[in-house]
């Protein structure tokens, strides 16, 4: 090879090169301002409690990773501004814990759009309330007497949902984030959900119930059932359980403003979940292992994906 053809092929070498390191630039600095951009929440003008689950620090003085793990409730009322937003972080996965009677009312479009991955396991709602809330049209059960059953219904969670959580953390283990976790309104069935992984990546207890009680603040009721008139709520209500309670929470102001994640006594519902998984498996790890297949193994490797 002539030397003149030597120092062509060398400069053309170098160009690549510092191209491809430009574009890496250019690329990273891009994924910084897109992280700069919120700091747990996200701007969102259609959304209701979508936030990031990164940030946290573990017991041992890790971060849990951000814009990788997220959490949400409804994503019905997105706009075109947020769908190109969240373009910017091009999800992998989308883990729905809704029910037939909700996905019936207020379908997930944003995923289909966006050509996202979508994981949801068809289940009754009434079958997951084990009947004491799904009788609240027959019974005209109010919606302080529905907020009462709350801790019977978190404890029977952990089984009733295992399908989807076992899916949610196969998909997890896979890194096909970012993935958004999200039911109605983000702070039930998604509580539960966040604590099982925010346990699982060496989150302490005390953090773990802060980020819970956070959707109480962050939740904008309006957007979660805004694609329904009051009017199909109510036509709706005589089929769909779901439907039904709505109508009760609307008549009783309770639609209007996030209802409160306590007991009367301040217990935080998520107790309720946490302390029926430590009678049943000694505790978290354990429920995770034992239910889940998610051992050491594969909780060592969980913190090696998401924790820096």
């Amino acid at each position: 090879m002539s030397t003149k053809l030597i120092r062509q092929s060398r400069l053309v070498l170098s160009i690549f090169l510092l191209s491809a390191c430009f574009a890496s630039s250019v690329q990273a600095q891009a994924s910084k301002d897109l992280l700069r951009s919120y700091d747990r929440l996200l701007p969102l003008e259609g959304g209701s409690n979508f936030r990031d689950m990164g940030g946290y620090t573990t017991a041992d003085g890790y971060q849990v990773k951000r814009g990788l793990l997220f959490r949400s409730g409804s994503l019905v009322s997105l706009t075109e501004n947020d769908m190109d937003y969240l373009s910017q972080f091009s999800f992998k996965t989308v883990v729905d814990l809704r029910s037939q009677e909700e996905l019936e009312l207020f379908p997930n479009h944003w995923a289909e759009k966006a050509a996202i991955g979508y994981t949801n396991v068809p289940y009754s709602m009434a079958s997951m309330m084990s009947g004491s809330l799904s009788q609240v049209a027959e019974d005209d059960m109010s919606a302080m007497e529905m907020l009462s059953q709350m801790g019977p219904m978190y404890r029977s969670m952990p089984e009733t949902i295992k399908p989807q959580l076992n899916l949610m953390f196969q998909h997890l283990l896979a890194e096909e984030t970012p993935l958004v976790v999200n039911c109605s309104a983000g702070q039930d069935r998604t509580g539960i959900a966040s604590a099982l992984i925010l346990t699982a990546l060496g989150v302490p207890r005390s953090t773990i119930i802060d980020d819970y009680l956070l959707s109480t603040r962050l939740r904008r009721p309006e957007f979660e059932q805004s694609q329904i008139s009051e009017a199909d709520l109510q036509q709706a209500a005589e089929t769909n359980v779901f439907a039904a309670m709505m109508l009760q929470f609307n008549d009783e102001g309770f639609g209007e403003q996030p209802n409160s994640l306590y007991t009367e006594n301040r217990v935080p519902f998520l107790q309720f979940a946490l302390n029926a998984i430590e009678e049943n498996y000694g505790s978290v790890l354990g429920y995770l292992d034992s239910e889940l297949g998610i051992g050491a193994e594969e909780v060592e490797l969980l913190r090696s994906l998401y924790l820096h």
